[in-house]
């Protein structure tokens, strides 16, 4: 049996990311999910499952289940190396739109679960609307909503010396590898959804997703981003740009939602 420290320990050991280990001299109940997912990219879920976990000792006797379940077990060690091995391949999957240059930029440094932030609103606009005019991002009305700040973050690059790409393509709708502005198209599925590549510089490596979703008597737009952290600067860094991030998706969302509707009134009529 191992103790959560003794599993940091070994943990540590096999993939070399040595930090110290610094007990907190406090009861359980004080340690809240909403600490541990600030200081950490770990889902609420798990962080609160391992929080109640830690209220009991519990020496679990596995005798009766591998007596139904026959089965080998490998060595702590032998899993967390398997583990790190199927990390490598997390970006290599439908998720990024199996892009290569997503994949080369990953590093094992980076947090395996992302953080998210985004907003979906409910329109009466059709999906044929939505998509088009989810497809105009970076044309003439820009990113739909906060302009200025876009711009801002792209001056803050310009500051540390990582020039930027300007512009998209002319034609209406955007197609896989296209660039729009820094960004790069990673998912085109025409009328569901656009993932786009996030190609600024900081900490992490991230993603911006517009998904349509029919219902039926109304159709759900969710505008959201996905960003995996690299170490303490990759979450300092996406706590600082919440506030923003919520403020500018909900903008982008309920502009989108807006021109989309203006269509399919024009079109009914």
């Amino acid at each position: 049996m191992l103790s959560y420290q003794q599993q940091f320990i070994r943990f540590m050991a096999v993939s070399g990311k040595h930090r110290p280990l610094i007990p907190i001299p406090l009861p359980t109940r004080w340690i809240s999910v909403w600490f541990l997912n600030v200081i950490t990219s770990v889902p609420p879920t798990i962080a609160k499952a391992l929080i109640q976990g830690l209220k009991h000792d519990l020496i679990a006797d596995d005798r009766a289940l591998r007596a139904l379940i026959p089965q080998t077990l490998i060595p702590f060690d032998q899993a967390v190396r398997r583990t790190l091995k199927e990390e490598e391949q997390l970006v290599n999957s439908s998720d990024w739109g199996y892009d290569a240059q997503a994949f080369a930029r990953w590093r094992p440094e980076y947090g395996y679960y992302p953080k998210q932030a985004g907003c979906t609103v409910a329109t009466q606009a059709s999906r044929q609307a939505l998509w088009q005019v989810v497809n105009q991002i970076g044309g003439e009305e820009g990113y739909f909503f906060g302009n200025l700040l876009w711009k801002t973050r792209g001056a803050m690059d310009l500051l540390v010396g990582h020039r930027l790409a300007k512009g998209r393509p002319q034609r209406a709708y955007l197609q896989t590898g296209d660039t729009v502005d820094s960004w790069k198209v990673i998912i085109v599925e025409e009328e569901k959804q656009l993932t786009l590549l996030f190609g600024m510089k900081a900490p992490g490596l991230g993603r911006l997703s517009f998904t349509i979703n029919d219902k039926g008597d109304r159709r759900e737009l969710d505008v959201r981003a996905w960003w995996h952290p690299h170490g303490m600067p990759g979450l300092i860094y996406w706590l600082l740009m919440i506030p923003a991030h919520l403020f500018i998706f909900r903008g982008m969302a309920q502009r989108i939602a807006r021109l989309a509707e203006q269509i399919s009134g024009r079109v009914e009529g």
